[in-house]
């Protein structure tokens, strides 16, 4: 059975530059993005791109997905900027993030091309494969009006199509690739996911650790290379277990972030980070953890820590039975009232 790489070839179109090009009768083995060039600017359905990644960090997302349900306009805001049309400039209730005509942007479609998310042309069939901007499009596929036919402007970076079997090894040598899965488990491009979304793509939970701790354990450079993120969650792998915490619990969560960050800043400076091929130090890590900045984090209602929170507890709701959910609020309880009595036994004379 075909899957859906050998689908795209024949997608019936794509915009570049205000023209429309029409897949060559001639040879339909190829793609219609095969000619494409370093530089072009083109925009396609997010069904078109292929990830170069099979992870994600589910809580930056969760975070997004929650903002959109208070604030919509942001979606529009996302898009226009995503496109390279600086931010929204009119929307209303009955825009689609499907349909470009239902609002409009500040600027025009790849206007901005340096904030563009990036694509490499390849091989032989001539696919797009989406290099930057997994999580951000990844999004625009799992939010509500969202999925597949959502328009967006990509630049090209490359056109691989003449490397032939070289092609992976020459995406691996330019870093497009991140060939681990969820486990921290290496794998190969047969394994990477068919599409966007959190469908296809897992959930690594040391990203979103590392994501969070970005001011807090660490700084990131302003060189920082290609996965710096991702390589910090395979060093912070080797040094804690986070099956031990339950991510819908805050409390449970916030005392995983307090580990990553300790395992974080306790590294000798000289440590090569995961396979980064840097040091600790030039990763940026800080000497101590800011236990202040870690604390706004966990407690300002409106950080990422809690927008991603609040979206965990939406979809617990939403897929658990409601007397599993007051089983567990009972057991909660419970032990929260048993912790507080032990708290105060201790600190009796």
């Amino acid at each position: 059975m075909p899957g859906l790489r050998d689908f795209f070839r024949f997608y019936p179109l794509i915009i570049t530059m205000g023209l429309v090009l029409l897949p060559a009768h001639a040879d339909e083995e190829k793609s219609p993005y095969a000619k494409l060039q370093a530089g072009d600017v083109v925009t396609v359905a997010l069904d078109q791109l292929l990830p170069t990644q099979a992870v994600l960090s589910y809580d930056w997302q969760y975070a997004r997905l929650n903002r959109y349900q208070n604030e919509p306009k942001l979606v529009y805001d996302d898009l226009c900027r995503a496109n390279g049309a600086k931010g929204v400039k009119e929307w209303s209730k009955k825009s689609k993030p499907t349909k470009p005509d239902s609002y409009t942007c500040t600027g025009k479609s790849g206007q901005s091309e340096d904030v563009l998310n990036t694509v490499v042309v390849g091989s032989e069939d001539g696919l797009l494969y989406l290099t930057k901007g997994h999580h951000l499009l990844s999004t625009f596929w799992d939010m509500p009006n969202g999925g597949t036919s959502v328009p967006v402007t990509v630049k090209v970076t490359h056109n691989l199509i003449d490397s032939g079997d070289d092609f992976w090894a020459e995406m691996n040598q330019d870093h497009e690739l991140w060939l681990y899965n969820a486990k921290g488990n290496e794998i190969s491009p047969d394994d990477l996911p068919e599409y966007l979304g959190r469908k296809q793509l897992k959930h690594d939970k040391y990203l979103s650790l590392v994501q969070f701790l970005n001011g807090i354990s660490y700084q990131k450079p302003d060189d920082a290379p290609p996965f710096f993120e991702y390589h910090w969650a395979q060093e912070i792998r080797k040094h804690m277990n986070v099956s031990e915490y339950d991510f819908n619990v805050p409390d449970e969560y916030a005392a995983a972030l307090a580990e990553a960050a300790t395992v974080m800043v306790d590294l000798n400076e000289d440590t090569k980070v995961a396979k980064s091929g840097l040091t600790a130090k030039a990763m940026g890590k800080l000497t101590q953890a800011d236990s202040k900045a870690l604390a706004a984090l966990i407690d300002d209602e409106n950080s990422d820590f809690n927008q991603a929170m609040a979206y965990r507890r939406a979809l617990k709701e939403k897929t658990t039975p409601k007397r599993l959910l007051e089983k567990e609020q009972a057991e909660t309880k419970e032990k929260a009232t048993k912790e507080a009595a032990k708290s105060k036994a201790e600190q009796a004379p």
